[in-house]
C-alpha cells in the first residue's frame, strides 16, 4: 500500500471514529435531555398532585405551632433545648450536664468487659446475628424483660429483676429484706432528685421537646439530623417504667403512678418528632408503657382519680395523628435529601468527585463545576415516585379514612413493590429509593396499628379498674366502663368495633382487638411456641388476637 493509500485509509478511520464519537456523544446528551424532561414532567405533576390534595412539601409548614413555656412539660429546666445536646460536646456545658444527670438515671444494660468495649468499636453484634468480639459469657448477660404483661399476661418477676441488679452491681441494691419489689424501689430512689424535678412539669397540659421544629436550625440536609438525646430519654423511661412496676408490686401507689404519668409525657413529646425514627423509638417506649399499666392493674395499685389521670394521658397517644404526622415530615425529608444529592451529587464527578468540595473563607461549601454525571431528572424522577408512593398509600387513606383505609392500601403496596423488583434493574432507577425505603415504612406501619391497639386496651383497663372501684367488680359489658362526661372508649383499631370484652371465672376479664388479618378470634393470644417472648404481634402472618387478660391465680 503506498503512502498516499495509508493516509487516505488513516483518514477514513480517524473520521469514523470521530463521527462514532460525535454520535455517542449525541446520544448520550439526548438520553440525559430526556432523562431530565422526564424527571421534571413527573416530578411537577406529582407537586401538582400534592398541592391539589392540600399537602404541603415543605418541611416548617407541616410543623406543629411552638407551645408557651408555662404550658410545656418539655420546658423545664431539666428538660428544656436536650435536643441541641451533641455527643461531641464538652462534658461540662449546661447540655452535656443535663444529659449525663438523665444517663446516671439509667439502668445497666448488662454489657461490660470485652463485650461493652466491642459495643464501643461498632464490633459486638447480638448472639443471634453472630459475634464478631469474642468476649466472656459474663460480659454479656441481659436484664430480665420488662414488658410481659400485656403481651404475655403475665407480671414481671421481681426476684429475676432484683437478682439480676445485684448481680450486674451497678445499680447499689439493699440488703435483701424478703421483698424483692421493695428492694428494687429502694435502690432506684437515688433518682428521686432527677425525678422530683420531673414531676414539677406534671401540671403544664403539653409536650413538646424545646427548640420547637418549626423554629430549630436545621443542618443539611435536615434527614441527618440525628438526635442522640433520644436515647437517654428511651432509658430514662424504660428506668421510670420499672420503678412502677416495682412500686405496684410494693403496694406504693403513690410512687407507680407518678412514674407512669412523667414517662406518658416524655412520650407525648416523642410522638412530635416528626421522623419515622422517632415513630418507632415512641412505639417501643408506647409498648413499654402499655405493660407497666398492665402491671398497676394486675395489682389494682391506684386509686379512681390514679387511673382516671393515666387515662387522660393515654388518651393523647394518637398513632394514628402521629403516624400521620411523621408520614408527611418523612415526605420532606425525602425531597430535602434528594434534592441536595441532586445539588451536590449522589456518585463523584468525573473529576475531583465529592472530596473536592471545599469551605470557602466565608465558611460555605464550594463545587466542581464538572458535567454530572447523574443526571438531575433522575433525582427529580425518584423523588416524584416516593412522594406519589407515601401519597397514595399512606396520607391520603390515613387523612380520609384512619388506619382502617391504610391497612389495605399495605396489600397493594407490596403487589406493586413485588412487580417492580420483577422487571429488569435498568426499569427500576426510576423507583430505586421508594424500593428500598417503602418496605422499610409499611413495617412501621403494621408496628404502630399494633401499638395503638396496645394503648386502647390499656385505657380501657383503666377505666375498668375504676369501674371496679366504684362498684366492686367489673362490669358485664365494655360499654358500662365509659364515665358520662368523659371520652368514649376507643374502638378496635382495626375492625372499627367495640373491643371485644368478657369477665373471666377468676374475677377478672378478658379483653382484646383483632390482629392485622382482621379475624377475630374470641380473645385468643397465639404465641410462638419455641420463645413464646419472641412472638410477633405486629406482623401480618400473626394469626391470635392481640390480648390483655391476668394469670388465672389472680
Amino acid at each position: 500500500m503506498s503512502k498516499e493509500a495509508t493516509r487516505r485509509w488513516v483518514w477514513r478511520c480517524v473520521r469514523g471514529l470521530a463521527w462514532f464519537v460525535l454520535a455517542v456523544i449525541l446520544l448520550i446528551v439526548c438520553v440525559r435531555e430526556y432523562v431530565d424532561w422526564s424527571g421534571r414532567r413527573r416530578w411537577a405533576a406529582v407537586q401538582a398532585a400534592y398541592a391539589r390534595e392540600g399537602e404541603s412539601l415543605d418541611f416548617r409548614s407541616i410543623m406543629p405551632d411552638p407551645v408557651p413555656d408555662n404550658r410545656n412539660f418539655c420546658a423545664i429546666p431539666a428538660l428544656k433545648d436536650l435536643p441541641l445536646w451533641k455527643q461531641s460536646d464538652e462534658p461540662g456545658t449546661p447540655l452535656a450536664l443535663k444529659i449525663a444527670r438523665i444517663n446516671a438515671a439509667a439502668l445497666p444494660d448488662g454489657i461490660r468487659g470485652k463485650a461493652a468495649q466491642a459495643l464501643l468499636d461498632g464490633t459486638f453484634s447480638h448472639p443471634v446475628v453472630g459475634k464478631v468480639t469474642e468476649f466472656n459469657a459474663d460480659d454479656f448477660t441481659p436484664p430480665p424483660r420488662l414488658a410481659t404483661g400485656a403481651l404475655l399476661g403475665q407480671p414481671v418477676d421481681m426476684a429475676a429483676w432484683a437478682a439480676w441488679l445485684r448481680k450486674d452491681g451497678t445499680v447499689p441494691m439493699p440488703a435483701p429484706s424478703g421483698n424483692p419489689a421493695r428492694d428494687i424501689v429502694v435502690a432506684l430512689a437515688k433518682n428521686d432528685p432527677l425525678i422530683k424535678d420531673l414531676a414539677t412539669g406534671l401540671n403544664r397540659p403539653e409536650s413538646q421537646w424545646t427548640p420547637p421544629w418549626k423554629t430549630r436550625v436545621l443542618p443539611e440536609p435536615y434527614s441527618v439530623n440525628f438526635l442522640p438525646y433520644q436515647f437517654a430519654i428511651k432509658k430514662l423511661q424504660y428506668m421510670l417504667c420499672l420503678r412502677a412496676t416495682a412500686a405496684a408490686h410494693a403496694g406504693d401507689t403513690a410512687t407507680a403512678d407518678q412514674s407512669v404519668l412523667i414517662a406518658l409525657r416524655l412520650n407525648q413529646a416523642e410522638m412530635e418528632d416528626p421522623f419515622l425514627i422517632g415513630s418507632l423509638i415512641s412505639c417501643a417506649n408506647s409498648s413499654t408503657i402499655s405493660n407497666t399499666v398492665w402491671e398497676l392493674c394486675d395489682a389494682k395499685s391506684g386509686t379512681d382519680a390514679d387511673f382516671q389521670r393515666m387515662q387522660e394521658q393515654l388518651e393523647r397517644l394518637d398513632y394514628q395523628k402521629s403516624f400521620l404526622f411523621s408520614v408527611r415530615s418523612e415526605v420532606t425529608v425525602g425531597v430535602d435529601l434528594l434534592g441536595y444529592l441532586n445539588k451536590y451529587g449522589l456518585l463523584s464527578d468525573f473529576l475531583g468527585g465529592i472530596d473536592s468540595f471545599q469551605n470557602s473563607s466565608a465558611g460555605e461549601k464550594t463545587y466542581p463545576t464538572m458535567v454530572r454525571v447523574v443526571p438531575d431528572g433522575w433525582y427529580e424522577a425518584n423523588t416524584a415516585t416516593i412522594a406519589q408512593w407515601y401519597l397514595d398509600y399512606y396520607i391520603k387513606p390515613l387523612r380520609d379514612g384512619g388506619f382502617k383505609a391504610m391497612l389495605p392500601r399495605q396489600q397493594q403496596l407490596w403487589t406493586v413493590l413485588a412487580n417492580k423488583h420483577s422487571r429488569p434493574i435498568y426499569d427500576q432507577l426510576d423507583d430505586l429509593f421508594a424500593l428500598m425505603a417503602m418496605p422499610e415504612v409499611r413495617g412501621v406501619a403494621f408496628r404502630v396499628i399494633y401499638t395503638q391497639s396496645q394503648i386502647n386496651e390499656a385505657i380501657a383497663a383503666c377505666a375498668l379498674e375504676r369501674y371496679r372501684i366504684e362498684h366492686g367488680a367489673y362490669p358485664a359489658s365494655l360499654q358500662a366502663a365509659n364515665h358520662p362526661g368523659e371520652k368514649i372508649l376507643p374502638l378496635d383499631v382495626i375492625s372499627g368495633k367495640p373491643m371485644g370484652y368478657r369477665r373471666t371465672p377468676n374475677g377478672r376479664y378478658l379483653l382484646w382487638c383483632v390482629a392485622l388479618n382482621n379475624q377475630d378470634h374470641g380473645g385468643t393470644r397465639v404465641l410462638d411456641p419455641a420463645n413464646p417472648a419472641t412472638t410477633k404481634f405486629a406482623d401480618p402472618s400473626y394469626t391470635g388476637d392481640w390480648v390483655w387478660d391476668f394469670p388465672p391465680k389472680h
